[in-house]
Parts: C-alpha cells; structure tokens; sequence
C-alpha cells in the first residue's frame, strides 16, 4: 500500500529515487544520473514536497511552488512528478499528483500549472485524468542530445467562483490596457 509523506525524505532514497527514473531516460530535467550533492541541491528548492513510499521505500515524489513574481503568486507550479520504474502503472503519479492539488488548493493556490515533454503519453493522459487543460505546446523545445521534444503546457483551475473575482481574459479593459 502506497503512503504519503510531506516530511522530508531520507536523502539517500531520494537519489536512489531520481538516479532510477534519471538512468531509464525519465522526463524530469536531467541528461545523466545526478550526484547525490545535485539532488540534495534541487530539494532544497523544490517548494512544498511530497513522497511516495511502499514498505518503507521511496517509490515517487513531485512538488509544488508558488509562482514569483507578485502578479503571479496565487498561482503555482508543479514540478518533477516522478515514479520508480519498479512501480510505474500502479497509480503512484496519481497520488502524487492529487495530494499535490489538494495541498495547493487548501494554500489558496487558484491555478495549477505544469509542462511535460511531449513523448510522455502516459503522463499526459494522468493529467487530462486529473481535470488539467492543455494551454500550449513549445514544438521541440526540450532537448535530450541531438533529439527535441515538444514541451506542453498544461493548467488546472482550483477557483470554486467568482467571489469577487473580477475576470477580464484578454479584454481591451482593466489595468495596463494599451
């Protein structure tokens, strides 16, 4: 049975984690199987994490992240939904996944976006699953040696209503208007 941690997880598993899903090619940003420095490096700027354990074993992670910039900040991203190769197909990304939305949606977040490469069919479909839309596809935008693959874009809304909300889209009206 698949439990769900937002503790921190015991690094040693974490790179054994990302080494697995880094040496099969994974789409999650790295060429080559990282160090146990790089990883421990990318977690300290993951944002809000959660991890996948079965028996005690590490078997998947992702995060989310509030978006910068303060025109953007009720928004947010997900980033580096991962599986162990020993457990893909077993619902692992899902859970990561909805625990991801959940958690976002109770900080407020009012918009989840994501990207995934193009040729992770799977993933897509999880996410599509999940209520996410596409907004956009960077045709053979990511590169992986001398191979490109698009990067899609993708976007839940986690609004329940107007409430107040004031939505002008891309209206010649409200602030900034040239």
């Amino acid at each position: 049975m698949t439990e769900l941690s937002w503790s921190d997880p015991p690094l040693d598993q974490l790179h054994a984690l990302v080494a697995a899903v880094a040496a099969t090619g994974g789409a999650v940003g790295w060429l080559t199987v990282p160090s146990v420095e790089e990883v421990a490096d990318w977690y300290a700027t993951t944002g809000r994490f959660v991890s996948a354990y079965d028996g005690g074993r590490l078997v998947g992670c992702g995060s989310w992240a509030r978006q910068t910039y303060s025109v953007l900040q009720q928004n947010a991203e997900i980033r580096k939904v991962m599986t162990h190769p020993d457990v893909r197909g077993r619902g692992t990304a899902r859970l990561v996944t909805q625990a991801l939305i959940a958690d976002a949606r109770a900080d407020g977040v009012e918009v989840l976006t994501l990207d995934c490469r193009g040729n992770n069919h799977g993933a897509l479909r999880m996410y599509d699953r999940l209520g996410f839309v596409v907004s956009g596809r960077r045709p053979d935008f990511i590169a992986v040696g001398d191979q490109r693959y698009d990067q899609v874009l993708l976007h839940l809304d986690l609004r329940d209503g107007p409430a107040g909300l004031v939505r002008h889209g891309g209206r010649r009206e409200g602030s900034g208007v040239t």
